[in-house]
């Protein structure tokens, strides 16, 4: 089972994901309003199993740490959820109008998100990065770098890593790292949302995808996706 560490925590052994999820979204002007531009969105959402869940049954007793450090302090907040749409669909761009998502190219690619600037650090909103994190409460991440490797036909290994800010607790600096390897998973699609008709989301798709064709439109009960043929 795959599994994610949050570097110097109490466990370094890390921590189980029980659920990982990779698909993709649409931004365009018509609906959206934020500071990036329209194209297509990947999607990563991570969610780990309760923090101490191997921990032995009997008590430890902790010297006095911070809060990183403290199993106290993160069993408080049980589990982790990682996602760039748990809470607002966000995500980090993949195809635009001037280069469209072409996914031949995919394997071997890796992304750098939100590698913010030391002016941008001093002012940055978390509403306007890639993802949102509970982990010790609602905190922070940028400086993510997401890598997809080709395992079989349309399977991938994505190695992810980044900096975390524990920003529930007040502290907005980047100082802590966490990395994962997702060893299999696969695309699930793109998601179409309600007020996008059939046509929009089709006009959408050329707009965005260098190879339209590859992909098909599936309907599950109301719920609207392209799919990979």
């Amino acid at each position: 089972m795959d599994r994610i560490y949050f570097v110097d925590n109490p466990w370094p052994n890390g921590h189980r994901i029980i659920n990982f999820k990779w698909g993709t979204h649409f931004k365009y002007e018509e609906v959206e309003e934020w500071e990036g531009k329209a194209g297509l969105y990947f999607d990563l959402h991570l969610e780990t199993a309760d923090y101490y869940e191997e921990d032995l049954d009997e008590d430890e007793e902790e010297a006095e740490v911070d809060d990183w450090h403290a199993k106290i302090v993160w069993n408080n907040y049980h589990s982790c959820i990682f996602s760039s749409e748990e809470w607002a669909y966000k995500g980090f761009l993949v195809g635009s109008e001037e280069t469209p998502f072409d996914l031949e190219v995919l394997d071997g690619k890796e992304y750098a998100i939100d590698f913010l600037s030391e002016e941008d650090q001093e002012d940055w909103e978390p509403e306007l990065t890639a993802f949102d994190i509970y982990l010790l409460g609602h905190d922070a991440t940028a400086f993510h770098t997401i890598k997809f490797t080709k395992v079989e036909n349309q399977t991938y290994q994505i190695n992810w890593k980044g900096k975390l800010a524990l920003a529930y607790a007040g502290d907005y600096e980047f100082r802590y790292d966490f990395h994962t390897l997702i060893s299999s998973t696969s695309f699930i699609g793109i998601t179409i949302p309600d007020e996008l008709t059939d046509l929009r989301a089709y006009e959408l798709l050329e707009r965005f995808v260098s190879r339209p064709a590859l992909f098909e439109l599936k309907n599950d009960n109301g719920n609207r996706q392209f799919v990979l043929k």
